[in-house]
């Protein structure tokens, strides 16, 4: 699953591929958006806000792509390119060099620059937990607002913190032996700083680390996320998630998954190393 991580490594791989260079081509596959005012004129920015990616043109107009759960992004040298999108693909966008396709993104859309700050995807996003600026002190104060909210429903909402997941919402709580399915007002504001705090030095990590290449396709998914912090020889990067029914690292216990919030999201969690929290 794309999450912050994800999109700010794609952002990473895109930045010297399309930054300063000429737009030759641009389609939205499912929609009208004239794009030929683009063409010709560089390409300015790429960046991620959150699990957010914007391609930024020089004229005021920027792409703005959300995978969700299952889109993808590809890089491929032009030349190599097949000629025909396939049938799932959403954008595709040429320079003189490169072609970038995006495909299955719910998302995929032209919106002027200067609206984004107003824009119902950014205008409400909370701290960006893997931006320079993230404010360590506005995200507590927002996820300790969601007091009646399961921790893990919280960690997950964009308003709260931004470019948190599934994947990093079961890996954080396991971490720190937090039961994900208590409200957030039974934590303390230590704990939720420690948390938070977490959350931006595993990140940081990651997106740091050098990564095997994947060169044709490039897809959010390349490299290895590291979530555990005590990883010994034979064990996986992640403790819980995608574990279900295997032991726990760290207490042989088996790891369950349990679906909550309106989305029904599925959290991986040890039983007995996050045992359940109540109010004191």
């Amino acid at each position: 699953m794309p999450e912050g991580d994800n999109l700010y490594r794609a952002a990473q791989e895109l930045t010297p591929v399309l930054v300063g260079k000429p737009l030759r081509a641009l389609s939205l596959v499912r929609r009208t958006q004239s794009t030929e005012g683009l063409l010709g004129h560089p390409i300015e920015g790429v960046e991620a806000r959150g699990k957010n990616l914007l391609v930024h043109f020089a004229g005021g107009l920027s792409l703005h792509v959300h995978l969700k759960m299952n889109g993808r992004i590809f890089i491929a040298p032009l030349a190599h390119a097949r000629r025909a999108p396939a049938h799932d693909t959403v954008v595709v966008l040429d320079t003189d060099a490169h072609r970038v396709t995006v495909s299955r993104a719910p998302v995929a859309r032209l919106i002027r620059t200067q609206d984004l700050v107003r824009d119902l995807h950014f205008r409400n996003l909370g701290p960006d937990v893997l931006a320079a600026s993230f404010d360590l002190e506005e995200a507590l104060r927002r996820l300790a607002a969601r007091r009646e909210l399961a921790l893990g429903e919280a960690l997950l909402d964009q308003s709260a913190v931004a470019g948190l997941g599934n994947v990093w919402k079961s890996e954080l709580c396991f971490n720190l032996k937090l039961d994900p399915f208590a409200p957030v007002a039974v934590y303390s504001e230590d704990e939720l700083r420690h948390l938070l705090a977490l959350a931006r030095e595993l990140l940081v990590a990651n997106v740091s680390r050098p990564v095997r290449r994947i060169p044709d396709p490039f897809t959010p998914r390349a490299g290895v996320r590291a979530a555990r912090t005590n990883q010994r020889l034979g064990q996986k990067p992640l403790s819980v998630y995608e574990r279900l029914g295997a032991p726990c690292y760290d207490c042989g216990t088996t790891i369950e998954m349990k679906r909550q919030g309106r989305d029904q999201r599925s959290t991986f969690f040890c039983p007995r190393c996050q045992p359940a929290r109540s109010a004191q």
